[in-house]
């Protein structure tokens, strides 16, 4: 007891109730700074995100709207096609049928002047020969669209 009647204890009491009070000022508002520091860095990350999103969005619809047009023209390409086979089967109602076995030559002609060209095919072989035509047709307007809209996908994503 004799120790709290020196001025000495007295202020080195006082010095640290001095420095505990700022530290825990200082501690407090360093906090509050952190803190602060913290909601910022966060909102504008939020902003940025949703920024990047929207942009996201906005890619995404123009690549719906070209894969739509896309999807229209092939769909055209492919309509003129079934037309074109419609046509092309109908001009072949006067080709002969292909005769059967019993109607065959005995001896095939290996000379210069055999053969046959595309104006002289029997009907199923001709029939035959133009929907393969079509299809391999249809394979590539399929293609092509295919390809455009991957094409324009990479493109966007530049």
């Amino acid at each position: 007891m004799i120790y709290l009647l020196n001025w000495r204890v007295w202020t080195a009491i006082g010095l640290l109730a001095i420095l505990a009070s700022t530290h825990w000022k200082a501690y407090h508002s360093g906090a509050a700074s952190v803190q602060a520091a913290w909601d910022a860095r966060t909102v504008a990350e939020q902003a940025e995100y949703l920024k990047t999103q929207q942009e996201v969005r906005d890619k995404e619809a123009k690549l719906q709207a070209d894969k739509e047009s896309l999807r229209r023209t092939k769909n055209a390409q492919i309509a003129k096609l079934d037309a074109d086979l419609a046509d092309a089967l109908g001009r072949l109602r006067d080709r002969p049928e292909r005769p059967g076995e019993s109607d065959m030559p005995q001896t095939a002609g290996t000379g210069p002047g055999t053969g046959c060209t595309g104006a002289q095919l029997f009907k199923p072989d001709a029939e035959f020969l133009i929907r393969e035509s079509d299809r391999a047709d249809r394979l590539l307007a399929h293609f092509r669209q295919c390809q455009a809209q991957y094409d324009k996908a990479r493109e966007a994503l530049k």
